[in-house]
């Protein structure tokens, strides 16, 4: 017997629910992750069982049972490798990143005050009218978040090490979304490694 393309598609709806649930559970998101098992996915078995000839019907119990099981399996996997891929982003390769962009725009910052120094002395020895000095006060810049830390005003290294510890974690995070890990795994079939 064959299944139809309505209900496989119900099917796919299904694992795709149950994923996602999944996932949510493993962010911390409880109540999202209940309302989707208790609310949507009755719905959709009833409803894929019904589509089903019945002859499959007990085998379509055991197929429920084993995607719960490796739904479950990707994600907890999926995880993993999160917390891995991170803790290495985290810990090496973004750091080194901003290192090195931090070093480039210190040169910048160290060039471009050499040369404003310059240009003052300049201005000072060519000319006998003294320099006027603006009584506007500076306006602090917009936007810089560092956390909890402490950074003196005019400290460039400070600031950009500060930036650098506040931002790693949101950029950790914003690349890798066990989502999108989870998504990889499955397109990847890496079902017989898990079983294997």
């Amino acid at each position: 017997m064959k299944v139809t393309e309505r209900a496989q598609e119900r099917w796919d709806a299904i694992v795709e629910r149950f994923r996602f649930a999944c996932i949510l559970h493993r962010d911390g998101k409880e109540w999202e992750s209940r309302r989707i098992i208790k609310e949507e996915l009755p719905p959709l078995i009833k409803q894929w069982m019904q589509m089903l000839p019945t002859g499959l019907k007990e085998d379509a119990k055991a197929d429920l049972r084993d995607m719960f099981t490796r739904e479950q399996s990707i994600v907890d996997q999926g995880h993993k490798l999160q917390r891995l891929f991170k803790e290495t982003l985290v810990k090496r390769i973004i750091p080194q990143v901003e290192e090195r962009i931090a070093a480039k725009y210190r040169s910048l910052y160290v060039t471009k005050m050499e040369q404003n120094k310059a240009k003052r002395q300049a201005e000072l020895e060519g000319s006998w009218v003294r320099p006027t000095y603006s009584e506007e006060a500076p306006k602090a810049p917009e936007g810089f978040n560092t956390g909890n830390r402490k950074v003196r005003i005019g400290d460039v290294s400070d600031m950009i090490d500060a930036l650098q510890e506040v931002d790693s974690e949101a950029l950790a995070d914003s690349i890798l979304s066990l989502d999108d890990i989870v998504q990889g795994m499955n397109d990847a079939n890496i079902d017989p490694i898990l079983k294997g």
